[in-house]
């Protein structure tokens, strides 16, 4: 992540990480290890609230009423839950039931889908594949990632923006595993509710920031998003902080939205450097601010690192869905949110895409796409790298 991204914070090379003494938390942010130290004397959130959303289709007055509460949670927490959100309970027990029956495949169908086959960095992951805590053997848990793609029909690119796919788009962005064509399918059906409902909350934060409930339309016409189901086996109960099945991080999105199972794991790191718990509340989605609104918002709504933690020795899964303005959107500060006091200082504007791929290529160092490309230079790096 760039250095606007969690400015309480302290970046330093994994070399550098303070003696793990109790007094610091640790977290991923971007390719260096970042930690925060302990306040003696909290004064953080401890809890993170509930916002009953089911008049998120009502009058102006009830969505601007929405809006003021998502506004203050993301201030306060930079989480909060949404409960009423229209998602078909029977649907979201069905995607699980779908996520166990894909993660028990056998290794050899579900690596026909591996990530490093396909240049965006999508698709399967086995055990280990990823390592947000430099002191841990890496993420102990599966995962499966989908996203944008304007080429699979399940998207409707031309329907959803009124013109043909970029020309240069010729290959599709996910990748699918031969042997279970319900796997795309069941993906696809929960991916089709929580796109429109992400969309409804982006007109949500236009709200709560004064403007037009329109005025990010440009920007989301077709975003960025991912989706990423994820298998923690049962293992061990964690006995000590170094020992998680995702590490600490901060997500790289502008809003996240995130399907829980019944087990408890998801921990949310406070101001003081406390965890807080996010146990799995039914009928919720549990979402959080990424570091592309937390940018948007001069800091005031903060990126919050967040982590799992095996507490139970139980499996879990959980589905995180990833939304982020289009690639060639260009975000900059929002006015209500520059310092008025220092009239001098330069509000950076970033390019989505730019800064996508600047934070996806460092992470992902052994993927044939970071191989491909790491003689050029990063200020050369663009978003249609995954595209080729």
């Amino acid at each position: 992540m760039t250095a606007e991204v969690l400015p309480t914070a302290s970046n330093l090379p994994n070399s550098q990480v303070p003696e793990a003494d109790g007094k610091y938390v640790y977290f991923a942010s971007g390719s260096k290890a970042t930690y925060r130290k302990v306040s003696e004397k909290p004064t953080g959130f401890t809890s993170i609230p509930t916002i009953d959303i089911s008049e998120i289709d009502g009058s102006l007055e009830a969505r601007k009423k929405i809006a003021k509460e998502i506004y203050n949670a993301c201030h306060d927490c930079g989480f909060f839950y949404i409960k009423n959100h229209g998602v078909p309970d029977e649907l979201i027990g069905e995607t699980f039931e779908v996520l166990k029956r894909f993660f028990a495949l056998d290794l050899e169908t579900k690596m026909d889908a591996h990530l490093h086959k396909n240049p965006a960095i999508r698709g399967y992951e086995p055990m280990l594949e990823t390592q947000n805590d430099p002191r841990t053997k890496g993420d102990i848990k599966e995962a499966f990632s989908m996203g944008d793609c304007a080429i699979e029909p399940e998207q409707n690119y031309v329907g959803r923006t009124g013109h043909q796919p970029p020309p240069h788009i010729t290959r599709p962005q996910n990748i699918w595993p031969s042997k279970a064509p319900w796997w795309r399918e069941g993906m696809y059906r929960y991916y089709q509710h929580l796109m429109p409902l992400a969309a409804k909350l982006v007109r949500i934060f236009a709200l709560a920031f004064d403007l037009d409930e329109h005025h990010f339309d440009k920007d989301f016409e077709f975003p960025i998003t991912g989706m990423r189901a994820l298998y923690y086996p049962p293992t061990p109960v964690d006995k000590d902080s170094a020992s998680v099945g995702l590490g600490a991080h901060a997500d790289f999105s502008w809003i996240t939205l995130v399907g829980q199972d019944k087990v408890p794991a998801l921990e949310v790191l406070n101001q003081d450097g406390i965890w807080i718990d996010a146990p799995p509340i039914p009928g919720t989605f549990v979402c959080n601010v990424g570091s592309f609104l937390e940018h948007q918002t001069n800091g005031f709504f903060p990126a919050t690192v967040h982590r799992v933690r095996n507490k139970t020795g139980q499996a879990r899964y959980s589905l995180p869905f990833f939304l982020g303005p289009g690639p060639e959107a260009d975000l900059a500060v929002l006015d209500q949110f520059k310092d008025k006091s220092d009239p001098d200082r330069k509000y950076e504007t970033i390019n989505v895409g730019k800064l996508y791929i600047k934070r996806v290529l460092p992470a992902r160092k052994k993927h044939p796409t970071a191989i491909k490309y790491q003689d050029v230079p990063e200020e050369d790096w663009t978003y249609d790298m995954l595209l080729k």
